[in-house]
């Protein structure tokens, strides 16, 4: 999984701190703020140099918000360019994206992340954190996309282009009737995976693309390398922009998260982490020390907060709670 380290006024700012700071914006623009939180709030910018150089970053980049009361801030936060108002639902999701991913919007990033970001935020189609969508093309096909995906719609007259910005699609083919043929492609980073009759999924990587082929054959032409190969009912199989990857088996728990579930069979904690980062808002971090633990079992995507808390349960670690919207995974202490 990539990483971004943020900044704050320009100089490189602790990611706690930057979550800090985001986790209080969303508190004071809830239009719910007690006295109390206003207290703390206030203290915790008095605590240490970096928490005000933090809030006073965030006031910045936010168009210079210094009177957060609640209802003036987020009409002037939420305001669409043509002034329409949005609903109290968008309201929540729009605050929950400001804690979590727009800890890059709202400080400064620097990584290869924050370009994906603008690019699904203008995409055709895209699901936010544990959302995920079906719809039919134009041409009858089927597609769903996963949590926090989004794809452009290219349908012309001689082709059924789909453009995969970021996350995973699965998708059925229909048979395509007029003439001339349209072949359906779906472009990546990495290049291109071409349907041959089929149904199957493609998921855009770091630095590479990993299709899984249910039924029918998918070939992979890379975007700058030589050749092209076809993938079978049964296999998943990858690219980068130079060279296909092996093809190998796989088992359809590949996609149980279109029924709401992951499927893990002996998967590494950091990797596990990291898939169930795709459906929660949030951080959810994993110390090194235990990254490597193995998990096994199926887990439902609708209630995350109780996988989690599970983990002690079958591994020796302790799950910290340090926000909403931050969790950090570490070795079981002695207790």
């Amino acid at each position: 999984m990539r990483t971004a380290t943020v900044y704050a006024l320009g100089q490189p700012i602790d990611l706690a701190i930057a979550m800090q700071a985001a986790e209080w914006l969303t508190t004071l623009m809830s239009g719910a703020t007690t006295p109390a939180e206003k207290t703390a709030w206030h203290q915790w910018r008095q605590a240490h140099p970096d928490h005000e150089r933090a809030w006073k970053h965030i006031e910045s980049a936010s168009g210079g918000l210094r009177q957060l009361d609640g209802q003036a801030s987020r009409k002037a936060l939420l305001q669409s360019p043509n002034s329409r108002s949005v609903s109290r639902r968008n309201s929540l999701q729009l605050l929950a994206w400001v804690s979590t991913i727009g800890i890059t919007g709202w400080f400064g990033a620097r990584s290869e992340y924050a370009p994906d970001m603008a690019r699904a935020a203008l995409a055709d189609m895209a699901t936010g954190v544990g959302e995920r969508r079906e719809l039919t093309l134009p041409d009858g096909s089927r597609l769903h996309l996963n949590g926090g995906s989004a794809v452009n719609i290219r349908y012309t007259g001689t082709q059924r282009l789909l453009q995969l910005v970021q996350g995973e699609v699965f998708i059925a083919t229909a048979r395509e009737t007029g003439l001339p043929y349209r072949p359906f492609l779906v472009d990546t980073a990495q290049g291109q995976a071409q349907a041959l009759g089929t149904r199957y999924s493609v998921r855009q990587a770091d630095g590479n693309t990993l299709v899984a082929v249910e039924e029918g054959a998918v070939r992979l032409t890379p975007r700058h390398g030589d050749g092209n190969r076809v993938i079978q009912a049964g296999q998943g199989g990858g690219m980068t922009a130079q060279q296909i990857l092996p093809a190998h088996a796989v088992s359809p728990d590949i996609w149980a998260w279109r029924q709401g579930l992951l499927l893990a069979d002996a998967m590494p904690l950091r990797e596990f982490l990291n898939e169930l980062s795709r459906y929660r808002h949030g951080l959810l971090g994993c110390d090194d020390a235990v990254a490597g633990l193995r998990i096994s079992g199926v887990f439902p995507l609708a209630d995350l907060e109780a996988v989690l808390l599970s983990l002690p349960n079958s591994l020796p670690v302790d799950v910290r709670l340090r926000t909403r919207y931050w969790v950090q995974v570490e070795a079981r202490r002695q207790r």
